[in-house]
């Protein structure tokens, strides 16, 4: 039994997953399992992933899927199966990630210090000094989410250690008893927001997060999704915002967000999208409207 469940989805990640796992491999702290569940990858990921594990000194799971469930999905499969070898931490990971010698041992001593559920490092973009994430917030105004400190250089802003109401869970700590309080990721998400959806619903029931700047990771950003004006992030985007919002916002700021909508949709994106992009933003914002009443539906 592993102290930590270090939890990563495997979709086209051939070119990054080398680094991922040499720097796991040369963590000062190595009571960990790595669980690797692979969503049809089309590329040779699920090979060069048994090469790679077969050369650490960590123990590799990996969990091959009939098809790709999407991120949610690949989630919950890797938590359920740590949590049911007694894992005491789920660490979910990115696999585009660079870790230093002590993210893993900073990232977890910081956790039990400050006595709370879960924790994030500070993250950078990969080759730089310039800030991904330093933790973040939710914004009421657009149902969405910001990143602390983005694209800001490193000069001491963010070292300081707080709770905060969001973070992306591209490289989060989180102790096993979150999940029999809150449950786990939905699934309708496939990809996008799925991770703004859980800490909603932990914020919701009294979970904190903490971010903790001692632990330090390098994130190569958006590299198995196209990039960030591929019609997969489009559509998954604003897709998954819509439904996002319906299921989890009501009130003042429900009529907030619908106006930001209205006003985006008609003032930015005809400037920022082409012809068919925003087509394709239209029918996905439909969809997401319909994911809602299904929901509402499978619930009742």
């Amino acid at each position: 039994m592993s102290k930590i469940g270090i939890v990563t989805v495997l979709y086209n990640s051939e070119t990054v997953l080398t680094e991922f796992f040499e720097t796991l491999n040369v963590q000062t702290f190595t009571d960990f399992t790595l669980y690797v569940v692979d969503n049809k990858s089309p590329d040779n990921s699920l090979e060069l992933t048994k090469s790679l594990s077969s050369k650490m000194d960590f123990r590799t799971v990996v969990i091959e899927n009939e098809d790709n469930y999407g991120v949610a999905k690949g989630n919950n499969i890797g938590i359920k199966e740590a949590l049911k070898d007694g894992c005491e931490y789920i660490l979910l990971s990115n696999n585009d990630v660079v870790l230093e010698p002590q993210t893993i041992e900073s990232l977890l001593s910081g956790l039990e210090n400050s006595e709370t559920d879960m924790a994030v490092p500070k993250i950078f973009y990969h080759g730089t000094d310039l800030i991904w994430a330093a933790g973040g917030k939710f914004t009421y105004y657009n149902g969405s989410t910001k990143h602390f400190g983005g694209r800001k250089k490193d000069d001491g802003r963010y070292d300081k250690q707080r709770k905060v109401s969001y973070s992306p869970t591209c490289f989060m700590i989180i102790k096993r008893e979150v999940f029999e309080k809150v449950g786990f990721m939905d699934e309708n998400y496939f990809v996008y927001y799925d991770d703004t959806d859980f800490i909603w619903r932990c914020r919701e029931n009294g979970v904190e997060l903490f971010y903790l700047p001692q632990s330090v990771v390098y994130h190569k950003e958006s590299t198995s999704t196209g990039g960030q004006k591929s019609d997969f992030v489009i559509y998954y985007m604003e897709r998954n915002r819509i439904y996002f919002t319906l299921k989890n916002i009501g009130g003042l700021q429900s009529v907030m967000v619908k106006l930001y909508n209205v006003v985006h949709n008609n003032l930015r994106k005809p400037f920022v999208l082409d012809k068919k992009q925003l087509e394709l933003a239209r029918k996905a914002q439909k969809e997401g409207r319909e994911l809602h009443k299904k929901f509402v539906n499978g619930r009742s």
